[in-house]
């Protein structure tokens, strides 16, 4: 196709998708939603029901046309801009994250939430950020406006917040994700407490800005040229010059708190999923499980999953496995709000290293042993692992299976950039898209590199998925891919059973 033509194919593909979405929301008599205006707070125990506007996002309909927006904007973008500042864009993105960071460290979404959509002058904003640093002893040096008004325009400039007027920020619909719902007068009392019932969002940024960005730094120097004497596993390893993986690095006693903001952001995982939820029949036939079935939440951390599939099927009961310390945290982080599951036993915890072999029968109160897992849950476990290190896992789950168990990976699946006969594109095969929809689902390639970089892992294609199934004595029955994100959700069942 030529050049214009390309771009004439994108610029149709940008007005369909338009149309597509107009033509909904005026059927609803509701506007789509607009980028300055902050999302109505809903945490992670929030029962309100989203607006009109907010649930059609996540209509099937919506997802499709807004994914190709997405995807056709940053192609004709990459087409037409200068291939300098296209690349300058790449290099100097490292500037965004610490200005991300900052944002959600000194508190400002709380605080500009309080302030309303007039926003605060920076010379306020920073006086209340200072008063909050205060809390924590005395703040050896203010914040200059200046510096403040510098990091936040940048941050305007990439529409994470706005600039009502000269040096004047308020929050917008992007910046109010990582707002906690706390009032600064909660966060100044009780900071420890700032990600508690919240959606997890901003509980993700430090882990992001710290051991990530600092692990993503050595990258190139781990890959091209180490230190002479070092055989670090990973950047990670590498950066920190220490031979434990980060989950065991974080268990540390000095990173306790780092460790709760942790558990905390992994329950924000939900959001990356798009809008399918793992307690969907679509997902998994849980309605047709026999009552009193037993789902094992391999590496399960606090139990969240469990958690939402106990709500949403009361029939089933469910062990959540994990290491100790982290088991540890999930009655205080849980216990209060979902007090009758853990009370009941429908919902129990279990000490278990997914590298060893599963216990030879299960406890579960009110069922006695039962010696077989109806089904294997594994959600965010295998990107973080090797190869050989996942065929363990799936090895020691297939020892442990019944004729009729089913392992339900929840991981994205990366489609190629490429056309491939044996890999199914996300788009038909005349569109001018890429196969992967490029920058739409950018953020789970920028994932990849992070799991490679952090933990050693990746996040997988379809046919790597397949071998390691094959290697691990199962083969993939099914494969639903959620609306809105590359996540998917796959069903492995016994070979030979």
């Amino acid at each position: 196709m030529a050049t214009l033509a390309q771009l004439r194919a994108l610029q149709a593909t940008i007005g369909s998708a338009i149309d597509d979405i107009e033509r909904v929301y005026k059927s609803h008599n509701v506007d789509f939603p607009s980028l300055d205006v902050p999302v109505a707070l809903r945490g992670s125990e929030a029962n309100s029901a989203p607006s009109t506007a907010e649930a059609l996002l996540k209509s099937g309909e919506i997802v499709k046309a807004s994914s190709y927006l997405v995807a056709a904007c940053g192609q004709l973008s990459a087409a037409v801009q200068n291939p300098f500042f296209t690349l300058m864009d790449g290099v100097s993105a490292c500037t965004i994250t610490p200005a991300i960071q900052f944002l959600e460290a000194s508190h400002t979404p709380e605080i500009l939430r309080a302030a309303g959509p007039e926003g605060l002058h920076v010379d306020v904003l920073a006086r209340k950020i200072d008063e909050l640093r205060a809390t924590n002893g005395p703040v050896s040096k203010s914040l200059e406006p200046w510096r403040l008004a510098h990091i936040l325009r940048l941050l305007a400039a990439h529409h994470l917040i706005r600039e009502v007027r000269p040096d004047v920020f308020a929050s917008n619909r992007i910046t109010s994700l990582l707002d906690t719902g706390k009032t600064p007068e909660q966060i100044g009392e009780n900071p420890q407490n700032k990600y508690d019932d919240s959606n997890g969002v901003a509980a993700l940024v430090p882990l992001f800005a710290n051991e990530m960005f600092r692990s993503l730094g050595s990258l190139t120097e781990w890959l091209l040229s180490p230190r002479e004497g070092t055989d670090y596993t990973t950047p990670f390893n590498y950066a920190y010059q220490t031979d434990e993986n980060i989950y065991a690095w974080l268990e540390r006693p000095e990173n306790a708190f780092r460790l709760k903001q942790v558990g905390r952001g992994m329950s924000a995982g939900r959001a990356a999923e798009g809008s399918t939820s793992v307690t969907e029949t679509r997902v998994f036939p849980w309605d047709t499980l026999p009552a009193d079935s037993v789902i094992v939440d391999v590496g399960g951390g606090i139990g969240s999953v469990s958690i939402e599939l106990a709500q949403a099927h009361p029939h089933l009961r469910f062990i959540v496995q994990d290491r100790e310390q982290t088991l540890a945290l999930a009655p205080k982080i849980l216990g209060a709000t979902h007090k009758d599951l853990l009370d009941s036993g429908r919902v129990i915890f279990q000490a278990q290293d997914f590298f060893a072999p599963q216990p030879a029968s299960y406890e579960v109160p009110g069922v006695d042993k039962v010696d077989n897992a109806t089904v294997f849950l594994v959600v965010r476990i295998m990107h973080n692992w090797l190869d050989e290190d996942c065929q363990k896992i799936l090895s020691q789950l297939r020892a442990a299976a019944g004729p009729s168990t089913k392992v339900l990976i929840v991981d994205q699946i990366l489609p190629l950039a490429c056309r491939d006969g044996t890999e199914s594109a996300l788009v038909p095969a005349d569109s001018p898209l890429l196969p992967n929809l490029g920058t739409a689902y950018a953020s789970s390639y920028h994932f990849d590199l992070t799991m490679m970089t952090t933990l050693g892992g990746k996040e997988r294609t379809l046919r790597e998925f397949a071998d390691l199934a094959a290697a691990s004595g199962w083969q993939i029955s099914n494969v639903t891919r959620a609306t809105g994100s590359l996540w998917a959700y796959t069903t492995l069942s016994p070979v030979g059973a």
